[in-house]
């Protein structure tokens, strides 16, 4: 089963650290060949390169993030009551007969945290800031709540626009401090760097009628740094993508979530930023993927030194390629492929490294890389592989029907890919260089 969410960009997204802990707590295997569920990010550049990847992939399930959820409400084919009356789609389902269903949790995940600390909204008075994707679905979500919405922006349509969707009224950022004097909810959808100063205008009374505070910027969360130091109530931004993650989780997987705590993600979320960070790049995929050439344009941009794992075995034994499968067998062949990969992501803090198509499909292999490296998946449609490959050169193909091949091959190594990888990018319609740009403009946002 392989999950994922898309983005631009996605390689900062914790979604998957939430997702891995979902299927340690539901007994999935995620590690290594025979891995029975994986999450990874999808580096897309548009909504319907996404969508297009969701369905080559064989994918249970698909968030979207920034900037595509609009988008796709476009391009699906059933849309559910909430994906229509926000105009956004943040989960990708599929149906039967390669359709797709749009779903949108994110008004879920607003009200996650405040259910959580036992807060009635009906009746209330709401206060919403910021007129994007996330404050629609806040504003939505009080609304249906029976809260009382009034959404603040800095641009008068837009905050119209989205107080329309909750039937509230819409207010300007300079109203902020009279606004919310009288919120008993304040839920702010705007990065702390565009938030006007929260000393300038957040309530400093004391005692029980105090709002409480939501603040879904969770990378800086001015708001929720400046709430707690006076007393309040705050939900931060984890506590809504916790939040907007459970029902995609069912809804992909057809489990129950099981209850899971911000707290209990510190970790996982500690380990997937580290290893969106490590300097060593490991380039997985389908032969005829043009990892080789993306490779060496990627150590390019990076400042990094290439290696080549099929050119480091024969650079070390003497022999190419088709003769040591001659002579040793793939078996013979794969235990020296483990050997090099062990090598060189041993003697090196920071490398690009094309592997071979099958290297992930080996334990040994798929441990090194995964627990080593920030693996990028190079997403190749058999067809276009097969226009790419050489049979004289790939031993697996030699004699027989390259296409015919390929399709298996991609099919029966998709699981290994998708377990092994971090980040996934598709090749089809971009040159190998661009693909590099991509994973390099990735990894550059998260320096």
């Amino acid at each position: 089963m392989i999950l994922g969410v898309a983005g631009r960009p996605v390689l900062h997204s914790l979604s998957p650290a939430i997702f891995r802990e979902l299927f340690r707590l539901t007994g999935l295997k995620t590690e290594g060949p025979g891995a029975e569920a994986s999450y990874l990010r999808v580096a897309a550049g548009s909504a319907a390169e996404a969508v297009s990847l969701f369905r080559a992939l064989g994918m249970k399930g698909m968030n979207l993030t920034s900037p595509f959820k609009e988008e796709a409400a476009g391009l699906v084919d059933e849309l559910k009551d909430e994906s229509r009356a926000l105009g956004a789609v943040n989960c990708l389902v599929p149906l039967d007969g390669g359709r797709v269903l749009g779903a949108n949790t994110d008004p879920s995940g607003a009200l996650f945290g405040i259910k959580r600390l036992g807060i009635e909204i009906a009746g209330k008075d709401c206060l919403v800031i910021g007129s994007g994707g996330a404050g629609r679905s806040a504003a939505y979500a009080l609304s249906r709540a029976g809260g009382r919405v009034v959404v603040a922006n800095r641009t008068p349509a837009k905050a119209q626009a989205v107080a329309a969707i909750a039937g509230g009224r819409a207010a300007s950022l300079s109203d902020l401090a009279a606004l919310a004097r009288n919120a008993a909810v304040i839920f702010s959808t705007l990065v702390s760097d565009v938030l006007p100063d929260p000393e300038s205008w957040l309530p400093v009374g004391e005692g029980a009628g105090r709002p409480v505070v939501v603040d879904a910027d969770y990378k800086t969360g001015a708001l929720a740094k400046a709430a707690r130091s006076r007393g309040f109530e705050v939900v931060d931004g984890l506590e809504w993508l916790l939040g907007q993650a459970l029902p995609a989780f069912e809804l992909f997987t057809g489990k129950a979530a099981p209850r899971v705590e911000v707290a209990d993600l510190a970790a996982s979320f500690a380990a997937a930023r580290a290893e969106g960070k490590r300097r060593k790049i490991a380039l997985i995929g389908l032969m005829g993927s043009g990892k080789t050439t993306a490779g060496r344009a990627l150590a390019g941009l990076a400042g990094l030194p290439f290696f080549d794992s099929d050119h480091e075995i024969e650079r070390e034994s003497g022999m190419s390629i088709p003769r040591i499968f001659d002579a040793e067998g793939e078996a013979g062949f794969r235990e020296r492929e483990a050997r090099i990969l062990d090598r060189i992501t041993s003697e090196r803090e920071g490398c690009v490294l094309s592997t071979g198509g099958g290297a992930p499909t080996v334990a040994r292999s798929a441990e090194i890389l995964s627990s080593r490296c920030l693996c990028a998946w190079i997403h190749v449609p058999p067809e276009l592989a097969a226009s790419r490959a050489r049979a004289a050169t790939r031993p697996l193909l030699a004699g027989k029907d390259s296409l015919a091949v390929l399709r298996e091959l991609e099919e029966s190594r998709r699981g290994a890919y998708a377990s092994c990888s971090r980040l996934v990018v598709g090749s089809e319609g971009r040159q190998s260089r661009e693909v590099a740009e991509v994973i390099n403009a990735e990894i550059a946002r998260l320096s």
